[in-house]
């Protein structure tokens, strides 16, 4: 089995694919997607399923790698893990804030609007706090709470003005200053490819349109996660008004209702690969605020039950916990052992 690992513009995204492929000792290719003859390669070798790097920072090479994983996926008719069903929702909040209604699924009520006039009918008259969001940017860093019209107004006139940015430093909400720091002298090539980063989410500018959703209280946010039969789920820690991109962990159990929730939404939506981000609606039901195929995380596991990690499984109607650690390589080890098992059934 050869499989080819599908690069976006940033040089280490493919790290996780690989180090995944040489655990099993598996045969690979890296596939520049940005690259101008990235389609012979495709065509002219072949390549059991491919393995997708979803870009997040800015819309240049998101349009980009969505187009060519379409032509990949459904033209070619060629397996892609995430498939493109799962990759064009991927860090794209206007589209996925679409396809939430279309698909008739719980979500906060969201407004995009591509007309100021409007955008600011809009804030004048609805109860404030509010959420603007930009359209791309993992870990919360394109998300604002704003907690008056006036600031609102003031978001609405950069929009369509000269364009918003979102925050492009550290996530100082991460903590772990001193092993942060360690790191990083350890590892100086580390703070190159940072910075580049950094640079890339400063010149990054949203204009012409603005995002808006209404403020759900909350104490917590769930975030669970299914990767082919494995299921896990945490609490994230709110920080401030928000709980997205704080990397705080409260392993506390999804109950039975949230995993069915999720498990009938991806075996629907056929999604082999996703974290979903919920908010309780007060009302015993759930408020889906994201969908992410590809995501990250600084712990070994991800979810626990009476303090032993582990995952859920749905076994014989019934969810059954089983311990072990399933979540090594940032869960791509789990991912490429999903892909195969979808390779070997085609």
């Amino acid at each position: 089995m050869r499989l080819g690992i599908l690069r976006n513009e940033t040089k280490s995204s493919s790290d996780k694919w690989e180090k995944a492929c040489n655990h099993l000792n598996l045969e690979y290719d890296i596939i520049d997607l940005i690259r101008e003859n990235w389609l012979d390669h495709i065509m002219q070798n072949d390549h059991a399923g491919f393995l997708a790097c979803p870009p997040g920072i800015d819309y240049l090479y998101k349009d980009l790698y969505d187009e060519r994983i379409y032509i990949i996926n459904k033209i070619l008719d060629k397996l892609v893990y995430p498939h493109f069903g799962e990759i064009s929702i991927h860090e794209n909040k206007k589209y996925l804030s679409s396809w939430l209604k279309a698909n008739h699924l719980p979500l906060p009520k969201t407004h995009v609007f591509y007309n100021k006039d409007e955008a600011l009918e809009y804030i004048r008259s609805v109860e404030m706090p509010i959420v603007a969001k930009m359209n791309i940017g993992a870990s919360g860093k394109g998300v604002r709470i704003l907690q008056k019209s006036g600031s609102a107004e003031k978001y609405v006139d950069q929009a369509f003005g000269n364009g918003i940015r979102q925050a492009w430093g550290p996530n100082i909400k991460m903590g772990d200053y001193q092993n942060r720091v360690t790191r990083l002298v350890k590892n100086p090539s580390i703070i190159i490819s940072r910075l580049k980063v950094y640079r890339r989410n400063y010149e990054a500018m949203q204009k012409g349109f603005v995002i808006f959703q209404e403020y759900v209280p909350h104490d917590f946010e769930w975030r669970v996660v299914k990767i082919g039969d494995s299921y896990f789920g945490h609490q994230k820690v709110k920080q401030g008004f928000k709980a997205s991109g704080t990397k705080g962990i409260d392993y506390v159990p999804p109950s039975d209702g949230l995993l069915n929730f999720t498990r009938e939404l991806c075996e629907k939506h056929q999604f082999n690969c996703m974290a979903i981000d919920l908010f309780e609606d007060g009302n015993g039901g759930y408020l889906i605020n994201e969908l992410q195929c590809i995501f990250g995380h600084v712990q070994d596991h991800i979810c626990e039950k009476n303090g032993k990690p582990g995952r859920f499984q749905f076994l014989n109607d019934e969810w059954v916990f089983e311990e072990g650690l399933f979540n090594s390589n940032e869960s791509y080890d789990l991912r490429l052992e999903n892909a195969i098992s979808l390779i070997n059934n085609l």
